[in-house]
């Protein structure tokens, strides 16, 4: 007999997302255009080599990673050519030391991918026939990742001018090396050449396995690289130097999901001896354009609140937060229509972030029901289902201590909301997005005046203890 008891409750809203969760997609971003043409292009007679799909933390990358896999096996079930998919999570290698021997690791057991993804209906992944006689992918994988942790170390040493490799590592390495012969460098570049050669033969004889088991189909391969921004910088720069030298193969194309300004700032940090006085992001930029032939940036959209608010408030017809809260509220409060300019501030804009605001927003709004919160309640003003928000919406995107003087009243945001004197040159030299969160609150001040009352500050720290703790604590405490 199934049981569902320790099932993880498919209600609670999803924060992050597993890659090869491709059963329950929908499309509530609107991107399912960028899959299907991501989709097009790996299908495609003339094939990127590595594609990049670029975003923030909480931007939905992952997800849009696995629109492009469903549509992928989608289309195999209908086409004479078929994508197989290997995927490559490489934060879960991050304490191995090099993520290029677990991307080869994961290429030896693609094979796991088969039952994985067809189990999902529509999608079809090739299946994989192990040669009767000679070596199979397998063992060409097992060869390749003994290479790399052999010599990658002083490979990093010979095509990367400032690398510094240390440890028991390198020693072993250059001790091969001399075992070889009398001139280490060009032992190097031929190993270079063999570490190639096999990423050739490992591609190859994967699809030779898929031909194995039906010849009249096509076959290429897509690797998906997520995660590769929760990698040390170190890692993830030493990621793209193997790619861009020894793991490109005109049989397989990459795609590669990333924080691009995050991954610019470890290229600058990683070469900075080199650069001199060029430290800038421009450079980090320029190495990515080198590596990534189609870049997709996934960049704010205001279908992330409707998501979020469809999300939380499952069975309710609200697509706007200020709809829900409103009608939580039983009618109009002071504040209600200026939620709407609120969730619009750039920076709250990545549908993690809003639906971790509208999450924690509908949790605290039940708390405050709670009969043991009426002494709270008493002490409110009739906007404070604004004021939760705002600070539930700082709590998220500014610094900790912002919170503290915000609070407090002596920060240049409080300032603004007074219409006291916080010049633009405060607002300029303020860090983003304190700068959009000052912005607001001066159009706010200018547009109601005083009726949106601001709680006490009191008050306005209770509320702030509230946000943190999630928890009701008596108001005298």
């Amino acid at each position: 007999m199934t049981t569902t008891a320790h099932r993880r409750q498919s209600t609670f809203p999803r924060f992050s997302w597993q890659i090869e969760e491709i059963g329950s997609l929908t499309d509530e971003l609107g991107r399912q255009p960028i899959a299907q043409d991501i989709a097009r292009r790996i299908r495609g007679p003339e094939r990127p080599s590595v594609i990049g799909v670029y975003g923030s933390w909480g931007s939905g990358k992952t997800y849009l990673l696995s629109q492009v896999i469903r549509s992928l096996l989608e289309q195999n079930c209908q086409e004479k050519t078929q994508v197989l998919i290997c995927v490559f999570e490489a934060w879960k290698y991050e304490m191995e030391g090099d993520l290029a021997a677990g991307l080869i690791k994961s290429l030896g057991r693609i094979e796991e991918n088969v039952d994985k993804f067809c189990r999902v209906r529509g999608c079809c992944h090739p299946k994989l026939k192990l040669p009767s006689e000679g070596p199979s992918y397998k063992d060409i994988a097992r060869d390749l990742v003994h290479l790399i942790l052999e010599v990658g170390p002083e490979i990093a040493s010979l095509f990367t001018p400032v690398a510094r490799p240390v440890g028991d590592a390198v020693k072993a390495a250059r001790q091969w090396v001399e075992t070889q012969v009398a001139e280490p460098r060009d032992t190097l570049a031929s190993v270079t050449d063999k570490i190639h050669q096999k990423m050739d033969d490992l591609v190859e004889s994967i699809l030779n396995a898929a031909e194995a088991m039906d010849s009249t189909k096509q076959y290429r391969l897509a690797i998906f690289i997520d995660d590769l921004d929760r990698c040390s910088p170190e890692n993830m720069v030493r990621m793209f130097e193997w790619m861009k030298v020894h793991l490109q193969t005109e049989k397989c194309t990459y795609v590669l999901a990333l924080d691009h300004i995050a991954a610019a700032r470890a290229i600058v940090g990683r070469y900075r001896e080199y650069l001199g006085e060029e430290r800038d992001l421009a450079y980090g930029f320029r190495y990515l354009e080198k590596l990534v032939d189609i870049e997709y940036e996934l960049g704010l959209t205001t279908a992330a609140e409707t998501m979020a608010v469809r999300q939380v408030f499952r069975g309710f017809p609200w697509r706007r937060l200020s709809d829900a809260a409103r009608d939580w509220y039983g009618d109009d409060f002071p504040g209600w229509m200026e939620i709407d300019r609120l969730l619009s501030i750039p920076s709250l804009g990545t549908p993690r972030t809003m639906l971790k605001i509208v999450y924690k927003f509908q949790n605290l709004l039940q708390l405050l029901q709670d009969p043991s919160a009426e002494e709270l309640r008493s002490r409110l003003p009739a906007s404070f289902p604004f004021w939760l928000l705002f600070l539930i919406a700082m709590y998220y995107r500014l610094d900790p201590e912002e919170l503290i003087a915000f609070v407090q009243g002596r920060s240049p945001l409080h300032a603004c909301f007074q219409g006291q004197n916080a010049t633009d040159e405060d607002i300029e030299r303020s860090p983003s997005p304190l700068k959009e969160f000052c912005q607001f609150a001066r159009h706010l001040a200018k547009t109601t005046g005083y009726s949106l009352q601001m709680p006490s500050p009191e008050v306005m720290g209770h509320l702030l203890r509230l946000v943190r703790e999630n928890v009701l604590v008596p108001i005298s405490e």
